[in-house]
């Protein structure tokens, strides 16, 4: 195994066991954030598509076997992958499709502005899934709208601060 492999892995271990074990037993205004979105936004870019299909596929299966979601979020996951690149492609504007770039270069090489629509446009999506096969009826529409506006605002001022604390070598 090369160290990117390991890295993966580490990442994948950790973030998936901070969500199981802290943020389903913590409580927000009745919502729980999802960090473990974090994965897919930091996965490189230029790594196999497929690698981060079957991580993402066990990272979503791991996550509903303790959440007792029935696949929603495995499925919210694995469409919040495949719509990735083109969020990537609209928050950046120069999405690198032949994936020379790094996503640490993207992070580190664009403003704040550019990095929030991509951290919204990721959680927001996935919420919207999320909670809509939740609720799987268009009845409640004001409910899954409040906990997807609700849950993508926890979800991202966690995430930020989580990225900061945890993989951020220059936060200081």
């Amino acid at each position: 195994m090369n160290n990117i492999n390991i890295l993966i892995l580490f990442r994948f271990l950790f973030i998936v066991t901070s969500q199981i074990l802290i943020f389903n037993n913590l409580l927000i205004f009745g919502i729980n954030p999802n960090i473990y979105l974090i994965f897919l936004i930091i996965f490189p870019l230029n790594y196999n598509k497929s690698f981060m299909y079957l991580c993402v596929f066990i990272a979503g299966l791991v996550l509903d076997s303790f959440s007792n979601s029935y696949g929603i979020i495995t499925f919210s996951l694995l469409l919040s992958s495949a719509f990735r690149p083109y969020f990537l492609k609209f928050s950046f504007g120069h999405f690198d499709a032949s994936k020379v770039r790094k996503t640490s270069d993207y992070i580190k090489e664009t403003s704040l502005y550019q990095k929030l629509t991509f951290l919204v446009l990721m959680f927001f999506s996935h919420q919207l899934i999320l909670y809509s096969i939740e609720a799987f009826s268009l009845e409640k529409f004001s409910w899954i709208f409040k906990k997807t506006i609700l849950s993508t605002i926890i979800s991202i001022i966690l995430t930020y601060i989580f990225i900061l604390i945890f993989f951020n070598k220059n936060a200081r």
